[in-house]
């Protein structure tokens, strides 16, 4: 530990040299008298079960104002990366916990009973409406008075906000002592000033002082410090010990850690020294004739007693909290107590820019722009130029203010009007007179001439690695070390980067720190197409995982016709499964520090990790360096891949048999793989390599180069066009031509020497059926798809090869010429953009269960010659060769010709005048303009439209409903399969999309796809289970039911493949089949953990 601690006492923090509390408690009585205080604890929740706990903790009047959450339940549940978990029950062990047996005192106020709030999931991440509406509860028991709360302490603050400004007054004039965490930086970024609602005067706010009684501030960057400031604010500011107080863990009832940290752990102490002295001086302070007055009281018993340093003011404020020394204080005469000046969200500067005044109130749009201008002086760059005092700052300072705000990337653009305005107002203005006309037209046509409206940006340039930083390692690739994507531009594109559909949030768990987001708005970083790579900077990292992750997401949504969907949350409220809209897909760059990174279906994240190369062999990278996943262009795509095939196929995610999970991973691999092919430079590089002979060792087919060398692979992580084998090199003799005469003594025997060589892979018909791992599985399928792509892009090429060999079709020697390099790349761009189109467009039509690679090849074929008719060039042959020489065949077809392999139709068709009508009650006119919560919605409405259709006997029989392979129940019931015994559940309706596709012909195919499940329970062995559905694809402009993919639910078959497949499946893996919570909601991290 790095902060000053006493070893000798753990629990030093109360102590007589720092916060005195054993003392103060003394005085009192003891931890057990009778309580005469109240206080409301305002944070993330408490661990229910914990021992520490309070033991007057009201849970009777407890409250929850985090959404989805039971409002009478403060307990924190919370599960997440970075959910702060455990951070309101260490809170709470400071203010008022039980010591252990054995163990001194822990809470500072023992005696107290505390009201739990739970406001929050985390600490960095909560709504604004949460805090306030806390303040009002506790304004409502104060209004009822029962239950009247007489002290708050919350360790949590942010922006500005009006909202909590009224409410702090509220309470403030009923008489309730506030205190809040000064909020906590790493080398006083983003801001070392103290948060909101800290920074309001009726608010106490709670810094730190370390164990040498040095400040808790102005530390070196990797260390989290306190923040302090600006000046006027300190005369209500003082400091309480931390860090390495005691901290009540989370999940272990009986442990305290010893690592309480940040003003968050001073804010408690200050908040139980309010109360000790408030229960001393109970009756004194009852008798104030004004609310407000308990509160002076209590302030200045605490300023008054605080040890005092002069010289640290600016940081420590009225001084260091002594809770004993506070008991000495009596109770000021009410004459003696002055109301402090009520709190708003308001910023005097901009009223002396207008020249209206410190004193006038400001019209409605100026306290708004006044808001956003306190919002915005919330971070360094502001507070660098803002003067000390709105009353004595000089008109060159406000200048200088009003400049730095209209720099900031976040300013709106009426407060950057407003001061440029104000700014301005001395320059010379000249106005443009309009005719006077009554043509419409003209005057419209002059306004635009005037102010020409600037069209939006298509894209946004950004830099990324071509692949990994492993190129920029040797001269050979040096050329193509990097990229520009051209990522869809998103106009309210904030700092993270967070936007639309990504959220990136650069917290590194392991290393305790925090990175600040990269603003891809602001003019440096947007004049050079964003932030070169770097592996040494974390906001490069940002960069790239934003910039990929939304390519990857172009893709799908290019193939698909319609927006993307993360899989939605799914919550159980009241015994019922609800889901919840996900709007966006978090990213971590520095989740772990493993040789991982996966996709948290639970967390509905991408975990990306960091890890030491290796010693021995870590190819270019540096022998014990650190290699980031962040920065691979690969695994940045795979990851974000297995997010959206999560999205549209959820039940995806359950090992039903061994082609599911390795499905996901080889189908990521493939959107990888191909993504290859939009980067031109890198592109053009590899076909001159090879010569235009993609069959050779080159990048484009390979995956993860860096990660696999620092990890001692010799080459990449995957390969999908050959291996870099050993064989024999001769042999080492050290006597052979050194000049040794014929005397010599005879030599060691030589040793036999290796070396590394590749070698082309070649299909044999028993790959599929000898690789039973998931990552190997899936190797398979993906070979299959990129050999497939290979023969289409020799036959599409042959007659450029024989333009340019005068009809040999034999390359010459040595280099080929730069405009066959481009021709050749134009089209291996092409046919890998095609090949990439076909693999995404064949998700609609697969089943929705337990997918197999027979299955996915039948949707392959299906999809594509829905959409292409004529295959004059042999796509779908070239598929089902590349498939049938790895051993990959579908079970229910007899033969392996194209026509062969097309979905058919249910055998009993849907009655078109039936669904005609239901689909006329459905809203199905969603694409790729839509909203993205709009399009959610509408299909959960569809889903339920189409269910109560699909259970209706008048509008489908019970012979069609058989025909799809399900059962129609009006709840479940017991039931069996083959020998097994259990209960079968009702028809879900999964999923219902559209899907608009436009063909090489200009022809339009729109269709509506319908995902149906049901589900059997097993008796025995419990918390098995199998599903079976099937995938409707109904013709919008027809309404007749084209293809029909069923899995029926009634298979004694594929229950017994499941059931062996649970029993020999690794732990982690057995878990998505049988019940275990937490390894099924992470499939992804169980899988890369058991591929090592």
């Amino acid at each position: 530990d790095e902060f000053p601690h006493i070893t000798a006492n753990p629990y030093w923090f109360r102590d007589p040299a720092h916060s005195q509390f054993d003392d103060a408690i003394a005085a009192l009585g003891g931890p057990q008298v009778a309580s005469k205080v109240r206080i409301a604890h305002f944070d993330t929740g408490y661990d229910p079960d914990h021992h520490a706990l309070p033991k007057r903790l009201r849970v009777d009047i407890a409250r929850n104002f985090v959404d989805g959450g039971d409002p009478s339940d403060a307990t924190d549940r919370t599960s997440g990366l970075l959910a702060n978990l455990g951070h309101g029950t260490g809170t709470l062990s400071i203010l008022a916990g039980t010591g252990q047996p054995g163990q001194s005192l822990l809470g500072g106020a023992p005696f107290a009973e505390v009201v739990p709030v739970r406001v929050a999931n985390r600490v960095v991440l909560f709504k604004n409406s949460a805090i306030a509406q806390a303040f009002d509860y506790v304004h409502l028991l104060n209004t009822t008075g029962a239950n009247r709360v007489d002290v708050i302490t919350m360790s949590m603050g942010g922006l500005a906000s009006q909202a909590w400004a009224e409410a702090v007054n509220a309470v403030y004039e009923q008489g309730v002592f506030i205190v809040t965490a000064a909020g906590n930086n790493f080398g006083n970024l983003p801001t070392r000033n103290i948060v909101f609602p800290a920074r309001f005067g009726r608010v106490v706010a709670a810094c730190g002082v370390m164990a040498d009684g040095k400040p808790y501030a102005d530390l070196e960057i990797r260390l989290m410090a306190g923040n302090y400031g600006p000046g006027p604010k300190m005369k209500t500011a003082i400091a309480a010990p931390t860090p390495n107080v005691p901290w009540a863990r989370w999940g272990c009832s009986e442990i305290i850690d010893f690592d309480g940290q940040g003003t968050s752990a001073a804010t408690p102490q200050v908040a139980a020294a309010a109360a000790l002295w408030l229960q001393r001086n109970r009756a004194a302070v009852d008798a104030y004739p004004k609310g407000w007055m308990r509160v002076e009281a209590i302030r200045s018993a605490l300023f008054g007693s605080a040890k005092e340093n002069a010289q640290e003011s600016k940081r420590l404020g009225r001084g260091e909290l002594r809770a004993h020394e506070a008991l000495a204080q009596a109770p000021s005469a009410a004459s003696a107590l002055q109301e402090t000046d009520a709190d708003d969200a308001s910023f005097e500067f901009l009223r002396i820019l207008t020249g209206r005044g410190l004193q006038a109130s400001p019209e409605p749009q100026q306290q708004m722009l006044e808001l956003e201008a306190l919002q915005l002086s919330q971070s360094a760059a502001v507070e660098s130029v803002m003067p000390a005092d709105a009353a004595t700052a000089s008109h060159a300072e406000v200048r200088r203010l009003a400049e730095a705000l209209i720099a900031h990337p976040r300013a709106s653009k009426s407060l950057r009007q407003f001061l440029g305005a104000a700014v301005r107002k001395d320059e010379v203005r000249v106005t443009v007179t309009l005719p006077l006309t009554g043509n419409a037209v003209q005057r419209l046509q002059l306004e635009r001439a005037k102010s020409p409206k600037v069209p939006q940006p298509a894209h946004r340039p950004l830099r990324v690695y071509a692949y990994d930083p492993s190129l920029g390692a040797r001269l050979k690739t040096l050329a193509i070390n990097e990229a520009t994507l051209d990522v869809r531009w998103e106009k309210d594109l904030q700092p993270g980067p967070i936007g639309e559909y990504i959220e990136v949030i650069d917290v590194d768990p392991a290393s305790q720190c925090c990175y600040a987001p990269v603003d891809l708005n602001h003019p440096h970083i947007l004049t050079r197409s964003g932030l070169p790579p770097s592996e040494a900077s974390p906001q490069f990292h940002q960069q790239m995982t934003y910039a990929v992750a939304m390519k990857t997401i172009q893709h799908f949504e290019d193939a698909l016709g319609r927006v993307a969907l993360w899989a939605p949350r799914e919550k159980t409220v009241d015994g019922e499964r609800h889901n919840e809209y996900v709007q966006r897909l978090r990213i971590y760059p520095h989740a772990l520090r493993a040789k991982n990174a996966y996709y948290s279906p639970e967390r509905k994240a991408l975990l990306l990790g960091y890890f030491t190369a290796s010693g021995s062999n870590a190819g270019t990278s540096l022998p014990g360096g650190v290699v980031f996943t962040a920065t691979s262009h690969d695994i940045v795509a795979h990851e974000t891949t297995h997010a959206l095939l999560d999205g549209l196929h959820r039940r995806f995610r359950e090992a039903t048999n061994p082609d599911v999970f390795a499905f996901h991973e080889a189908f990521a691999d493939i959107v990888a793989l191909f993504q290859h092919f939009t980067l031109p430079e890198a592109l053009r590089h590899q076909i001159a390599e090879t010569r235009g002979d993609l069959e050779k060792q080159n990048l484009l087919g390979q995956l993860a180069v860096q990660f696999g060398e620092a990890t001692g692979r010799y080459g990449a992580l995957r390969d999908y066009i050959g291996k870099v084998v050993k064989v024999k090199a001769g042999r080492d003799d050290e006597s052979a031509g050194n000049g040794e005469s014929d005397d010599a003594e005879p030599s060691v025997p030589a040793k036999p020497r290796e070396k590394e060589i590749w070698v082309r892979q070649e299909p044999k018909r028993t790959d599929y059926d000898s690789a039973t791992e998931a990552h190997d599985r899936g190797a398979v399928l993906v070979a299959a798809v990129f050999d497939a792509f290979l023969q289409i892009y020799r036959r599409r090429t042959l007659d450029l090869l024989r333009l340019a060999t005068a009809g040999s079709g034999i390359l010459p020697a040595g280099a080929i010429s730069t405009d066959l390099v481009g021709r050749l790349a134009r089209e291996a761009s092409k046919v890998a953009g095609q090949f990439l189109n076909i693999c995404i467009r064949a998700l609609d039509y697969c089943p929705p269960v337990d997918i197999t690679f027979g299955e996915y090849l039948r949707a392959l074929i299906t999809a594509d010659a829905d959409l292409v008719p004529d295959d004059k060039y042999g796509y779908r042959t070239a598929f089902i060769e590349a498939f049938r020489n790895r051993g990959i065949y579908p079970w229910d077809v007899k033969h392996l010709s194209p026509g062969s392999l097309l979905w058919e139709p249910p055998p009993l068709p849907l009655q078109k005048a039936n669904v005609r009508a239901v689909l006329d009650r459905m809203s199905i006119d969603w694409d790729k303009n839509v909203k993205r919560e709009a399009a959610y919605k509408s299909s959960e409405e569809n889903a339920k439209i189409f269910w109560h259709w699909l259970m209706d006997p008048k509008q489908v029989s019970e012979e069609e409903i058989a025909a799809l392979g399900l059962l129609r129940i009006d709840k479940p019931r017991p039931d069996k399969i083959g020998a097994w015994t259990g209960e079968l559940r009702r028809i879900e309706i999964h999923s219902v999309r559209p899907a608009r596709r436009v063909g090489p012909d200009g022809n339009i195919r729109s269709d509506l796809i319908v995902e149906i499940t049901q589900s059997f329970r097993l008796s025995d062995p419990p918390g098995g289970r199998l599903r079976g559905g099937c995938t409707l694809l109904i013709d919008l402009a027809t309404a007749e039911v084209r293809y029909m993919v069923r899995k029926k639910v009634q298979s004694p078959d594929r229950l017994a493949v499941q059931l062996t497949l649970a029993v020999d499946a690794p732990g982690g893996l057995r878990s998505n089949y049988f019940a275990s919570k937490p390894a099924a909601g992470e499939p992804f991290a169980v899988m890369h953990r058991v591929h090592g």
